[in-house]
């Protein structure tokens, strides 16, 4: 239930036992204003009736003396009380009207009693009136007889026992009146103890749900607020109900936890962040160690071209100068110069040629020549220019793929020539197939190469410990050139340790060259 309509169920149940107090206090108040004007008026209807009594006997009394003695003040006594009777009487009426109005019709049979004993005062007063006005003393004897039996017949028992019976009467209403109240007074305290009960009982009621539904969820509220600002938000106050309180508790868990998932994701992307900026730092450090490699290996190659390039040169100008200088030479012997500084020309534009593959490779503007050719019958033949005797073990009978022929010849005369200068003198070569394409290795049992020469040895001019110390020639091309002509048609080239000892050169290449890198011809 809500607070608001709890609260106003609450003040609405306050509201009626208050109201019911009130009205009870309102109730006994004028109950007790009726009894006591009951009782009042029974008490004066009772005096007024005594009243009656005495002015009655008092005025049949001087009816006596008058007889007896005579009448001394010529019924001036007997006047008054006969008047003081009538407002008795009169009196009397308007005291049992008064009750009639306070408690009803049944009061009417005091009023016709009353009536009786008036009709019988009347009477006696007539009858007494009759006798006194014949007073002379011959007929006192004759009267005296009737008013005996008027004093004993109508005024002892019939005006007296009326009297009674009005007195008793207001008497009984006295004590009826008096009980009423008495057990009006019992049902006041009864309803005034139950509504203590249920005072106590709502008070109580209505503490236990301020507890429950307001001090507690308050209280529980507060420590979930404090929570929030000591910044734990995966705290959860899970409120149960419908009522305000677990409304905004509700919304303080939601946003509690959508703070916790924003918290999470700023720290997720911070850590992202911080772990991109580390590892833009390692690649930004790692170009600038290229960029610094780049420069040594540029500034090398400048040295290294220079150095392969003069001694062509150098073999040129040689043979230029030999041609020119002396005495004229035969035929045979200018052809012969001329042939050696043609050889010597071939061999730079060769070199030249290789080193402007691999910088367009790098920059990925190769140009190849593509066409459909059977690998297996190109390794022969390039293999038995070299040497007929080298074994080829392969698993394809035939395998057409879309390759530049002179440069696939170029990277296999290269494998061989590099096996035969710096590896043993066993040589085989391998063509297998793989799950993306072709493999072609060339293997040998020669001393092989550390580790850390195999990456190194596709470097420019680079030569390893195995070749530097034995071989002077060479112009450190060969597998730079392989790798370049391997990765433009989407393949790769590495070095690899073979079982037993040596060297394996192995070259991948697809079933079909990358559009994106192979442009044909």
């Amino acid at each position: 239930m809500r607070i608001a309509n709890l609260l106003r169920s609450l003040a609405i149940i306050m509201l009626l036992i208050a109201l019911s107090g009130t009205a009870l206090a309102f109730w006994t108040a004028q109950r007790a204003a009726f009894f006591n004007e009951r009782i009042n008026l029974a008490h004066k209807s009772y005096e007024m009736h005594l009243q009656l009594s005495s002015n009655t006997y008092q005025l049949f009394k001087q009816y006596g003396d008058a007889m007896l003695i005579g009448d001394r003040d010529q019924g001036m006594g007997e006047a008054e009380l006969i008047r003081l009777i009538r407002q008795n009487i009169q009196d009397a009426r308007i005291l049992i009207g008064r009750e009639i109005d306070l408690v009803g019709d049944h009061e009417f049979a005091e009023l016709e009693l009353l009536s009786r004993i008036e009709i019988k005062i009347e009477d006696l007063i007539a009858r007494f009136e009759l006798v006194r006005a014949d007073t002379a003393v011959e007929q006192f004897g004759r009267n005296w007889t009737g008013l005996s039996v008027m004093l004993d017949d109508d005024i002892d028992r019939d005006f007296h026992s009326m009297i009674q019976a009005a007195l008793a009467g207001e008497l009984a209403e006295v004590e009826q009146t008096r009980a009423a109240a008495s057990e009006h007074l019992r049902l006041a305290n009864r309803s005034a103890f139950v509504l203590v009960l249920l005072a106590f009982g709502a008070t109580a009621f209505a503490m236990w749900i301020y507890r429950r539904d307001i001090a507690w969820p308050i209280d529980r509220l507060m420590r979930g607020v404090n929570a929030l600002a000591d910044g734990r938000f995966e705290e959860r106050m899970a409120f149960e109900g419908r009522n305000e309180i677990a409304e905004i508790g509700g919304v303080m868990d939601s946003m509690a936890a959508m703070v916790e998932a924003r918290t999470k994701s700023l720290t997720t992307q911070n850590t992202e962040l911080e772990e991109a900026v580390q590892a833009r730092t390692a690649e930004l450090e790692s170009l600038l160690e290229k960029s610094r490699l780049a420069e040594d290996a540029r500034r090398q190659m400048l040295a290294d071209v220079s150095h392969e390039l003069r001694t062509p040169l150098t073999i040129i100008q040689g043979e230029s100068d030999v041609a020119l200088r002396g005495a004229d030479k035969t035929p045979e012997e200018y052809r012969e110069a001329l042939r050696r500084t043609r050889e010597t020309a071939k061999h730079t534009n060769l070199l030249v040629n290789d080193l402007l593959f691999i910088s367009r490779q790098e920059s990925g503007q190769t140009r190849l020549k593509l066409e459909r050719t059977d690998l297996t019958q190109l390794l022969r033949d390039t293999i038995a220019v070299f040497d007929p005797d080298i074994p080829i073990l392969s698993d394809l009978d035939a395998g057409e793929l879309s390759l530049d022929v002179a440069r696939i010849r170029q990277c296999i005369a290269a494998m061989i020539q590099n096996a035969r200068r710096y590896g043993g003198p066993e040589i085989s070569v391998r063509l297998i197939r793989t799950t993306t394409g072709v493999r072609i290795s060339v293997e040998d049992n020669g001393p092989g190469l550390p580790d850390d020469e195999k990456e190194k040895a596709f470097d420019r001019y680079f030569r390893g410990s195995n070749a530097s110390d034995r071989y002077q020639d060479g112009a450190g091309l060969g597998l730079p050139v392989v790798r370049s002509i391997a990765r433009a048609h989407g393949g790769d080239a590495v070095l690899q340790d073979r079982e037993g000892g040596g060297l394996v050169s192995i070259m991948e290449l697809p079933v079909s060259p990358p559009l994106r890198l192979v442009a044909q011809t």
